[in-house]
């Protein structure tokens, strides 16, 4: 009982939340409406509590109704009741007559309140997604009765003595009203609605109004028992609006089922990751990224120089900063002389030209010692270049230069022929070392042809490995990681 009632307080409090999710659609909310009541008093002039006693008149009466409903569950409503009351009570055999003895109560009513409704259906969860045509709700609210009450003998006629006993409304006599009594009544109850078609709503509805006074029945002060009354009655309800629907007859957790299908597809994407890269799919900006591919923080593959080639497909991921690369990655060499442009300190130089690591041209004539047709290549005119650790990329800065040097001793004279030899540092396995020396003097021919057009045939490669060190030192490993070059005799 208590976790029943703590899940309708639960529901009612989250109910609001829930009926925003649909605010968006919007729904009828003005009703209209009439309806019949059958009245039942409860007080001091009644013989049974629950039932008529015989000889008492039926009560009936009527009203009018204009409500609106604020959200799915909760709405408000104005009521007015015109009707009777009346009620006897008889004198049993071997019963104390008392002072309401063999007496009758005759009263006309007005009551007026204004009440609010709780929708219980629709506090019930519910995957349901089809109209409704039954509904259940509580009502209750404040209002006031106003009342014209008479007071008779039942064994007397009227106008003979003693048939008068009371009144509460009318003249002493009872023969002339005057201003109602009016009190304040509470009323409580239940109801039922049938959805006839989407405008026109059947209610059944009880009620219990409570009352702070005892003059109903025009006997006041007698047995302090206050007056009360009930109702049982018919209505029909006309919804206004232009809409299809109406608030009180839409499950409102169908738009909350909505929305937590999108939360739930949203959860979903997060924990999707369809290329495997680490950012899931609902921010993936390149949601088709190669497996084993770096990316940044929305999912695009990494690109270290900005230049538009991402690193997976740059030839050379580390260019200069702003400088024009082709479609590899490779920075652009316009003028062919194997300096790219953003090195180049003369990007036009002539086709075939000798040129230093700046691009620069260079006379060969200049070369100490050198003549067109007989090279002197003694005294050092062969420089050795030198690699970064575990590499075999040619610098561009401390290599290009003696490169050119090398090539102008060979366009000088066509008939010598270099040896090339690889050297490697003493870090690594021997096998290791063997092989990155050996591409280190591939990578010095291959540049002397492809920038120089020297021909290949014209060098002998050679690996040294780590056996022929210059420098044993660990502090000058540097000068072991080199290419020599060498006129073959």
């Amino acid at each position: 009982m208590k976790k029943g009632l703590l899940f309708i307080l639960i529901m009612a409090l989250v109910a609001p939340a829930a009926m925003s999710q649909s605010a968006k659609k919007r729904y009828n909310g003005w009703t209209l409406g009439l309806h019949g009541e059958h009245l039942l008093f409860h007080g001091d002039i009644r013989q049974y509590d629950w039932w008529p006693a015989k000889g008492e008149r039926a009560n009936f009466g009527g009203g009018l109704t204009v409500g609106y409903q604020i959200n799915h569950v909760f709405g408000v409503n104005l009521n007015l009741l015109y009707g009777g009351l009346s009620g006897i009570k008889r004198v049993r055999i071997g019963q104390d007559a008392g002072p309401n003895a063999d007496v009758r109560f005759d009263a006309t009513i007005i009551d007026y309140t204004i009440n609010g409704t709780f929708n219980i259906v629709n506090l019930i969860y519910s995957d349901r997604t089809k109209d409704r045509w039954f509904s259940a709700y509580l009502t209750g609210g404040i209002g006031f009765v106003s009342f014209w009450s008479l007071k008779t003998d039942l064994n007397k006629e009227e106008g003979e003595a003693g048939w008068f006993e009371g009144s509460s409304g009318y003249t002493d006599a009872g023969t002339q009203k005057k201003e109602p009594t009016t009190e304040t009544v509470i009323p409580a109850g239940l109801g039922l609605k049938f959805r006839l078609t989407k405008k026109l709503h059947l209610h059944l509805e009880t009620t219990f109004r409570f009352t702070a006074s005892e003059k109903i029945d025009a006997t006041e002060g007698n047995t302090g028992v206050n007056d009360h009354y009930s109702t049982v009655g018919l209505g029909l309800t006309y919804t206004f609006g232009k809409n299809d629907d109406s608030k009180e007859w839409v499950n409102p957790f169908e738009a909350l089922n909505k929305n937590m299908e999108d939360i739930q597809a949203n959860i979903d994407g997060l924990s999707q990751d369809g290329d495997s890269d680490g950012v899931s799919d609902l921010f993936d900006k390149e949601d088709a990224t190669p497996a084993d591919v770096s990316v940044d923080g929305s999912g695009r593959a990494l690109d270290s120089d900005s230049d538009g080639v991402p690193d997976y497909l740059d030839a050379e991921p580390f260019s200069t900063k702003g400088a024009r690369v082709d479609e590899n990655g490779k920075e652009l060499d316009s003028d062919s002389d194997g300096v790219v442009d953003s090195q180049d300190i003369e990007p036009n130089t002539e086709a075939g030209a000798l040129v230093n690591f700046q691009g620069k041209a260079i006379d060969i004539n200049e070369i100490e010692g050198a003549t067109t047709n007989n090279i002197n290549v003694s005294g050092g005119a062969l420089h050795s270049i030198y690699f970064k650790v575990n590499s075999s990329r040619i610098d561009y800065w401390s290599s290009y230069d003696k490169l050119a040097e090398v090539a102008k001793i060979l366009k000088a004279d066509a008939s010598i022929k270099m040896n090339v030899t690889g050297h490697a540092d003493k870090t690594g396995t021997e096998d290791y070392n063997n092989k990155l020396a050996d591409n280190r003097a591939q990578e010095a021919i291959d540049h002397l042809v492809k920038i120089y057009g020297i021909d290949a045939g014209r060098f002998t490669k050679t690996s040294s490995g780590e056996t022929d060190p210059l420098s044993s030192s660990d502090e000058a490993l540097n000068v072991n990681r080199r290419v020599d070059f060498s006129v073959q005799q």
